[in-house]
């Protein structure tokens, strides 16, 4: 019989050093990316409301 064995400890030597280090660089860009797409949202959102404020005061 096989022993149960964490999912997390079987991936243990599946990747190289350099394959490890360059999934966390990915990982972290990849974090950035989203992060600037919610602070550039927040931009949009509130050029489209400040739009809208200067409509309505005319």
């Amino acid at each position: 019989m096989v022993p149960n064995q964490n999912p997390a400890t079987d991936l243990n030597g599946i990747l190289t050093q350099e394959q490890d280090a360059l999934l966390d660089l990915y990982l972290q860009n990849l974090d950035n990316f989203f992060e600037n797409q919610k602070a550039a949202e927040k931009i949009q959102v509130e050029i489209e409301t400040m739009h809208l404020k200067k409509l309505l005061s005319e």
